[in-house]
């Protein structure tokens, strides 16, 4: 039988040559045509574990333990960490930036480097797992 080209399978088959491309370069690169494990976990990160069951079930028609799922994801390095609780600005936080930021107005911030790295947000992060 031997090696055949894309060309070849897609004359043969009538199978998509842009399909039969796809799944060669698959096979090369993974070295098998089965899907990669995670992919539910890259599309949404935030996916609970109950969730992820129950995708598995409904859509690829799978039953499958909470524990088997976390064992995978533990081999995929997954981790699994809430995000840490940070203190909100308070009023007189606030109040006290407005006031700096007016006393700067006229400040040369071209000549300014900010070296600063912390995010702040206007609400609270509600994601909890």
């Amino acid at each position: 039988m031997g090696v055949r080209s894309a060309r070849k399978i897609h004359r043969d088959t009538k199978i998509p040559l842009s399909t039969v491309s796809y799944q060669l370069k698959k096979l090369r690169t993974q070295g098998s045509l089965q899907r990669r494990q995670g992919q539910f976990i890259r599309r949404n990160s935030e996916v609970t574990l109950h969730e992820l069951t129950e995708k598995l079930q409904n859509q690829r028609k799978l039953t499958v333990s909470t524990s088997t799922i976390s064992r995978h994801l533990d081999c995929l390095e997954y981790v699994n960490c809430l995000p840490l609780n940070t203190p909100m600005l308070t009023k007189e936080h606030k109040e006290r930036r407005v006031e700096w930021a007016k006393e700067h107005l006229n400040d040369d911030w071209k000549a300014t480097i900010f070296t600063d790295e912390s995010s702040f947000q206007l609400f609270r992060n509600t994601i909890r797992r």
